[in-house]
């Protein structure tokens, strides 16, 4: 196939699944284990685990046509040595379609070194019409066949073809590259595509027709077109990124992330690495290019291929020239003339380039304008009109700046609709773009900084490209006044630094200290090279004003901030402080007196008397103040001191308000308050009623809209998942409410998103001493400490779930905590907690097995009925409306990843393959072959049927015809969990055939149907639903299960200190830890500061923060105890005991592992004496009037006593001395109470 001339050149992204085995035309070497190829429709739903382990390793081209693995047609064998023949079935005959009877299976050849390009997009219906349209194709949708059945995909062999030659006539051999990338790989927990790979176009083979058994009306193309490229294994003429490599790396150096190696296709081209395969730009060709340089060099820097990458660095800085060339002066020209209003400027440009002589194209647009026939083609020419002409010469005669915008937009590889946007100032103005003509071609870059809220927003690299033209032969490209010449100029620096800042922002920071920014923008792989410093910067900011803020942190270190997060910042601050500081609301209650009321009945202990107390306490602070935060783990009763406030006349009659995050916390809100008829919505829900959340872009936002004033209270639950944008836009949203009060556990995980600010404001409330005082409460602040599930565990006063959660909370911990960890290491089972360990892959299948066995009751692992049960199914078979969803949340599998064994999607498979075949095998009509089956088809690549466990996976409204009965909600929240309980035909129902809507009622909306169907689940776009039996722990944020089974793997680059508490504070009654390796101990790692994500984030919400730059990362001084040779300690008063031994050169070891006859604790310090052989060991006991903790101390105290390890004061043991220090009530451990120890221990 030859490149058409009228068509510009275009390279091709080609799809491809991951294999672990190369793609070099063989089965996986561990095919069940595959869990990224699942992504995609063909390997999903045909993948055969079983055969393809059978076969694990073998070449395909000795294996039986029934042998060979789906994933083939996908593209998995494109570095194979070998052709090979596959046979083509049209998958409408396989349909029983009568116009497709005829058809016959026609052999489809794979050339050695080949992909098949099968271009999706321009294949559907929809876009195939205006494709046509614009290209002015021989396409004629009335050739279309009727089918009886509805679909998104031409048909007809003429249009067929007309729109394959099209696509492929832009491609040209030898000139054209070819992009393999994989929507999934193992190695990367974030979506996005990831290159696999980079070559030339070697050929591309014409489109095949179907074979026929006899003559019909029908004819159809195969779509597939071979692509033959340049890569080899010697890597000569293209290279493949060394990502197998890499993991073989990590297996010796665990430390060591293979993410650092991936090369992200840029997102803001998404498009063109999607559907398979599609056209790919020189601009985004040369800017993926630059990213596998930086790829390759860190793989050479690392010794990661055993090659030398200089070789493939090489022929990449070669591509680029070429594609430099290639590229042009001015690849937007035929936007900019369509935008302009010639209705065919593409093809206008294109015939104009083929005349260009020297670099100036726009002489040849003037002379085209003054006489288009002399020009241009017939065809092209009588397309210039005349009032057009008229138009460009009056704009021209006047020296317009219409024409220099026009003339710097043609630089730029636009889009018809970004150039239009762009130079319509009416369109301009309607997108929210308030920019004039003279400002933009002033600061070219603003292109970038004000579209980014755009649909399809203009990059930086677009920009980047156009003004710093390369190969010029003759004259200036860009119009007088926008000379950018200088690589370091402040309006470059200045957009790259908005760039980083919003790459920041993602990751939750809201500010970047100037030196991170500066080695970041110096690492870029930009054409031509930006080697900013600090004294560039101090120029630049000369031109910062109301687009980047420079504040300080550590009071003079410099930090830039964008200004958006800096309003909203302000925003949240002023409310705060100023609420904090306003004066009381006016209620006069006895708040104890309301919690006894609450809790009548209730057996009153010691326990139970503390907890009375705090919530007496809590309750004032909520009721009085205009702002405050409620803190406290769960089982604390932070929902019912809620309860007891909402039923206060006072406060209800001015009307009350819950939100939260998440759907579940909603409704959890809002069955505490059931019988005060108290509005609930999700976060998302609400503000989106009030034009603070646009539900397209999923973002939040500031707006001059409506204000609501309908609430006197408004209540956050959940607290800690809203980002300052979520918060600010809530605060935006109200008018006239009295007291906003923030509920949540500041020790769960922060949000997906800019800033922290629930942990932000509660550590700007918490009163500085309130670790030593009870109870814990302050001017607009409250902390419930007593969890009452210890009630439950009288021989020992804390449950061990408890126990091992606190080890991760980032606070202080109980002096004896650590016999959670010695019990486990003991094999130790307790009924809220159970601990068991696996080894590799197969042994971690059959001990989750297992553990489903015995977690669910099941006889077997066969026993498909009482699984059902499990989930709620009448009788193992039904699950009836209203009914099955009241068991959904009684177990739940938490895993941090969703990739691998480990990831939800291959146990969410595998829960698929052992309990729901058959169920499956009906949907599809396999085991009723002469009725149609009582269910819908399975939805999507996970195949969701009847009775399935589901999530959804983005807030979004639903129409109400979706919704049954019609007095629902509409919407539904991200992480809302239901059940298929539908649609099951009946006699009642009158429809033909099988059932096509498929419903899901939600433990959050319970009553209620929601309907889903096919068109919900395209494979491009992201699915609504995906299996739940396993979630993410992310996803669990604010549910709660009866039980969870919690998976951790080693080496997981994402496992934090809050993602692992997160996890362990899901359950209500037991949690079963699947945990990989031998020793539970080797968990405690994570439960330091350096493993937090919440005081890793950059913040400066109310005040200058601190920072420590700690192993090239930063934490939150506020936030962490970090000592002056950098260990990270728990408690302000273990700091300063440490800090003093220190000082005193004792180089004391923190939590060092002591173990005796195979018990081990973790003294808190341990000094080692070696000039007299003396060991001490320090415990720090926090306040010891709580009788539980007491206790518990003292059976410590007993086992170091049996150890021989004896009281300082009586001259210590036999195996070492203890000395034992206390907070006190007032002011925690003072200095000199631990010089004088000191002075005992240097006189013993």
């Amino acid at each position: 196939m030859k490149k058409n001339y009228r068509y510009p050149l275009r390279h091709l992204s080609l799809r491809v699944p991951w294999h672990d085995n190369r793609w070099e035309g063989s089965i996986c070497n561990h095919p069940s284990e595959n869990s990224s190829c699942l992504i995609l429709k063909n390997c999903a739903l045909a993948r055969n685990d079983e055969l393809e382990d059978s076969l694990a390793g073998q070449s395909i081209e000795n294996l039986h046509k029934d042998q060979l693995p789906p994933c083939i047609r996908e593209r998995a064998t494109f570095m194979s040595d070998f052709s090979f023949t596959h046979i083509v079935e049209h998958p409408y005959k396989q349909r029983n379609n009568d116009k497709y009877k005829h058809f016959k299976a026609t052999p489809l050849r794979f050339p050695a070194y080949s992909a098949a390009g099968v271009p999706f997009l321009w294949m559907m219906r929809d876009e195939a019409e205006k494709i046509a349209e614009f290209y002015e194709l021989d396409f004629d949708i009335s050739r279309e066949p009727d089918l009886n059945f509805p679909t998104n995909w031409i048909q007809d062999y003429h249009n067929q073809k007309a729109m394959l030659d099209c696509f492929f006539e832009h491609v040209e051999p030898q000139n054209s590259l070819c992009f393999f990338y994989a929507k999934d790989v193992p190695f990367v927990e974030t979506s996005g595509r990831v290159l696999i790979g980079v070559g030339r176009v070697k050929y591309i083979s014409d489109g095949v027709e179907y074979e026929y058994e006899a003559k019909g009306d029908l004819r159809s193309m195969l779509w597939e077109h071979m692509i033959q490229h340049s890569i080899r294994p010697d890597f000569k003429d293209g290279f493949l990124l060394p990502y197998h490599d890499a993991l073989d790396y990590q297996k010796e150096n665990p430390d060591f992330d293979p993410a650092k190696l991936a090369v992200i296709a840029p997102s803001e081209k998404m498009l063109q690495f999607s559907y398979a395969t599609e056209h790919v730009t020189n601009d985004t060709a040369i800017k993926t290019l630059l990213l596998c340089v930086k790829s390759l060099e860190r793989a050479k820097e690392l010794g990661i291929g055993n090659r030398d990458w200089n070789e493939q660095i090489k022929w990449i800085h070669e591509r680029i020239n070429e594609l430099e060339k290639i590229r042009g002066h001015y690849p937007g020209l035929g936007s900019a003339l369509t935008a302009f209003g010639l209705s065919k400027g593409h093809f206008i440009a294109q015939e104009l380039s083929e005349q260009m002589t020297d670099d100036n194209a726009w002489e040849l647009v003037d002379k085209m304008f003054a006489s288009p026939k002399d020009m241009l083609s017939a065809e092209l020419a009588i397309t210039v009109s005349d009032t057009i002409r008229q138009l460009w010469r009056k704009l021209r005669d006047s020296n317009s700046v219409r024409i220099e915008l026009l003339q710097l937009l043609s630089r730029f590889e636009l889009t018809i609709e970004q150039a239009t946007k762009i130079f319509i100032l009416e369109e301009r103005e309607k997108e929210g773009i308030f920019l004039s003509d003279e400002e933009i071609l002033n600061n070219p870059y603003l292109l970038y900084e004000k579209t980014h809220h755009l649909d399809e927003p203009i990059d930086f690299w677009t920009i980047d490209y156009g003004l710093f033209p390369k190969n010029i032969r003759n004259g200036n490209l860009l119009p007088e006044r926008v000379q950018m010449t200088d690589p370091l100029n402040p309006k470059r620096i200045r957009a790259l630094t908005v760039m980083q800042l919003r790459k920041a922002a993602e990751q939750g920071h809201t500010f970047l200290p100037q030196k991170d920014i500066v080695l970041q923008i110096r690492d870029l792989p930009l054409l031509p090279e930006c080697y900013v410093s600090q004294d560039y910067f101090n120029i630049a900011e000369e031109i910062f004003d109301g687009v980047i803020i420079k504040t300080m942190i550590n009071e003079d270190e410099p930090c830039y901030q964008l200004y958006e997060l800096s309003e909203i910042g302000n925003l949240i601050s002023s409310t705060v402080r100023k609420r904090k500081t306003a004066k009381p609301i006016q209620i006069e209650k006895n708040w104890r007196k309301v919690i006894d009321d609450k809790f009548k009945g209730d057996k009153v202990d010691q326990l139970e008397e503390l907890a009375r107390t705090e919530k007496a306490a809590a309750l004032e602070v909520l009721a009085k103040s205009r702002f405050s935060v409620l803190v406290g783990p769960a089982g604390t009763g932070k929902t019912s001191i809620l309860s007891a406030l909402c039923s206060q006349e006072e406060i209800k009659k001015d009307g009350v308000l819950f939100l939260a995050p998440t759907g579940k916390a909603r409704v959890r809100m809002q069955e505490t308050v059931s019988s005060l008829n108290i509005s609930a919505y999700t976060v998302a829900q609400f503000l989106g009623k009030y034009e603070r959340y646009d539900a397209h872009k999923m973002c939040y936002q500031l707006s001059k809209a409506e204000k609501c004033t309908s609430y006197g209270t408004v209540i956050v639950d959940e607290a800690s998942m809203l980002t300052e944008e979520m918060l600010a836009a809530l605060f935006d949203a109200f008018k006239g409410v009295k007291r906003y009060i923030l509920v949540g556990d500041d020790r769960q995980l922060p949000p997906i998103g800019p800033g922290r600010p629930f942990v932000d404001i509660v550590n700007y409330l918490k009163p500085s001493d309130s670790d030593s005082f009870f109870p814990k409460v302050g001017p607009s602040y409250a902390e419930l400490t007593i969890q009452m599930r210890q009630k439950k565990d009288k021989t020992s006063g804390t449950r061990k779930d408890l126990m091992l959660a606190n080890w991760f909370s980032g606070k202080p911990i109980d002096v004896s905590d650590d016999e959670v960890f010695q019990e486990l290491m003991l094999g130790k089972q307790f009924p809220e907690l159970q601990v068991i360990s696996w080894k590799n892959e197969n042994d971690f299948v059959e001990k989750l097995k297992k553990v489903l066995v015995q977690t669910l009751g099941l006889e077997s692992i066969e026993d498909e009925e009482g699984f059902n049960r499990s989930i709620g199914a009448f009788k193992g078979k039904f699950y009836n409306f209203k009914e099955a969803v009241n068991h959904i949340e009684k177990w739940q599998i938490l895993t941090p990843i969703r990739g691998t064994q480990q990831g939800t999607v291959l146990i969410n498979r595998l829960i698929h393959q052992l309990f729901r075949k058959n169920t499956l095998d009906y949907s599809k009509g396999l085991l009723s072959k002469n009725r149609a089956p009582k269910l819908p088809k399975p939805l999507g690549i996970e195949e969701i049927v009847y009775g399935d466990k589901v999530i959804n996976i983005r807030n979004h409204p639903v129409h109400p015809r979706r919704v049954y009965p019609d007095n629902g909600q509409n919407y539904i929240a991200n992480g809302e969990i239901g059940i298929v309980v539908g649609q099951f035909k009946n006699k009642y129902h009158t429809f033909k055939g099988q059932p096509r809507n498929t419903e899901v009622e939600f433990s959050s909306q319970k009553e209620f149907k929601y309907t889903f169907y096919q068109s919900d689940f395209r494979e491009e776009g992201e699915a609504t639903l995906e299996l739940a039996y396993a979630i993410t722990i992310h996803k669990s944020q604010g549910s709660e299960f009866e039980t969870t089974i919690v998976i951790l793997p080693k080496n997981t680059f994402n496992l934090s200190r809050e993602l692992i508490y997160t996890a362990l504070t899901r359950h209500k009654g037991k949690v079963i830890i699947l945990y990989e390796g031998e020793n539970i101990l080797d968990l405690k790692k994570y439960s330091t500061a350096m493993y937090s994500e919440t005081a890793s984030r950059l913040t400066n919400l109310l005040g200058t923060p601190n920072v420590k730059e700690i192993e090239g990362k930063y934490l939150s001084d506020y936030l962490i105890h970090v000592a002056s040779d950098n260990t990270m300690l728990r408690s302000k008063s273990e700091l300063i005991i440490y800090e003093t031994l220190l000082k005193h050169q004792l180089n004391p070891i923190y939590e060092h592992e002591l173990t005796i006859d195979g018990q081990t604790r973790l003294p808190d310090f341990t000094i080692m004496d070696d000039d007299t052989g003396e060991t001490y060991y320090w415990e720090h006991c926090g306040m010891l009037a709580n009788d539980v903790y007491k206790q518990r101390w003292e059976r410590k105290k007993q086992w170091y006593y049996e150890n021989g390890i004896l009281p300082l004061e009586d001259g210590g043991g036999p195996n070492g001395t203890l000395i034992v220090t206390a907070d006190s009530s007032d002011k925690g451990i003072s200095i000199p109470e631990i010089e004088e120890i000191i002075k005992k221990m240097q006189k013993v």
